[in-house]
């Protein structure tokens, strides 16, 4: 190749790089012009409006309320991809069924957050908490994303939406489930967890707890647990002195088995959680709740180190239970955490994470886990501990 003809195909790439450049601008400023349109008034009360919901009575079978909403969710709200408009869409109708529910404002929060502040808030590299929980080393690196591709919101923002229903004392649980989602579907990962927490919420007001109960739906799971982390991160003292545990429900729909994983760190063992009396007492109440409805629900105390949202709690030395639907496999109860959750779940991060797939293929599994863990959550939140 001759110089000049290498200078001119020189020149047209730097051409062709400086229009990429130009291009790139001008998507990112016309994105930040759209999402600020957009987002100005998000959660803006005005502008949310309330709509008739499914009466709860003594006759409503409990799961049929999450079921109804882990279609609508599906087919409606999929791909829910962390710091997305979708992402944000998902929040702001969680929020509408809250207020259609009979809530109001003064019940709800919206705890937004930016990628760069959750960054700030996570705790950053290998804890040494659990092995291999450096999380952000495995999860989708997402800093490396430009925010202007897949419907990304150019303020790179997502939010926590967080209810709270007092009761008649100031120790409070918290019920966590995240609403984001990788690109597909999401009916197990995680529409199972929203709508388990939708429905209880509904019930909630129709019964009488002692303690206050704290729902809270996270944004921004998939990417790195940041929401949970940004949520209790933001505590006060009080607050952590307060709490009386936590729950979080995630794919509650991989499998038949209904798992209930529950523990705390204490220091020592890395591998299996630590008992209290609150894991007794949950023990005692699942007995109880699989002898009076013909469920099966399944002690796995190591599940409580799995990869979900109730790490940011055990981190914080608190007890907290992982709530999820998964098969059986050869072993599973002696392998390592991570792994055997993985391998538990059929259709965690496919296409086939969708509600009428997993109706066609096992028929009767979303109602009846819905129902089982729908009627276990239910006696864990109105316990006496």
């Amino acid at each position: 190749m001759s110089k000049q003809g290498f200078s001119i195909t020189k020149h047209g790439a730097l051409i062709l790089i400086a229009a990429v450049i130009l291009l790139a601008a001008i998507v990112w400023t016309v994105g930040a012009i759209r999402d600020s349109g957009r987002e100005a008034a998000a959660f803006d009360p005005a502008n949310f409006t309330t709509r008739p919901v499914i009466a709860v009575t003594d006759d409503t079978p409990h799961g049929q309320i999450a079921t109804g909403h882990i279609e609508w969710i599906n087919d409606n709200f999929y791909n829910r991809k962390s710091f997305s408009y979708q992402e944000l869409f998902t929040a702001q109708w969680i929020v509408e069924e809250l207020l259609s529910m009979g809530y109001t404002w003064d019940d709800i929060e919206i705890q937004e957050f930016s990628w760069a502040a959750s960054r700030e808030t996570y705790p950053m590299g290998p804890m040494e908490l659990l092995p291999g929980i450096g999380i952000m080393d495995i999860f989708f690196p997402i800093s490396g994303m430009p925010f202007v591709h897949l419907d990304l919101r150019v303020s790179q923002r997502s939010q926590n939406v967080v209810l709270t229903v007092p009761g008649q004392s100031d120790t409070f649980i918290v019920v966590g489930a995240h609403y984001d989602s990788v690109m597909f579907p999401g009916a197990s990962d995680n529409a199972s967890g929203m709508a388990l927490l939708l429905e209880s919420a509904q019930r909630m007001r129709y019964l009488d707890n002692y303690y206050t109960i704290v729902y809270v739906f996270f944004g921004a799971e998939e990417v790195g647990i940041l929401g949970a982390f940004y949520y209790v991160n933001a505590w006060s003292q009080e607050e952590h002195d307060n709490l009386l545990f936590m729950i979080n429900a995630d794919v509650l729909l991989e499998g038949p088995y209904l798992f209930y994983m529950g523990g705390y760190y204490d220091g020592y063992n890395e591998n299996m959680p630590a008992a209290n009396h609150i894991t007794e007492a949950w023990d005692e109440i699942a007995q109880r709740v699989n002898a009076a409805h013909d469920i099966n629900l399944i002690a796995f105390p190591q599940g409580a180190f799995g990869p979900s949202d109730q790490l940011a709690f055990i981190y914080h030395d608190h007890t907290a239970m992982f709530l999820a639907g998964m098969n059986k496999i050869p072993g599973w109860y002696d392998m390592y955490i991570w792994d055997a959750i993985l391998q538990m779940a059929t259709i965690l991060h496919s296409s086939q994470d969708d509600f009428h797939y997993i109706s066609q293929a096992w028929p009767g599994k979303i109602e009846a886990n819905m129902r089982g863990f729908s009627i276990f959550l239910e006696a864990l939140l109105l316990a006496d501990y």
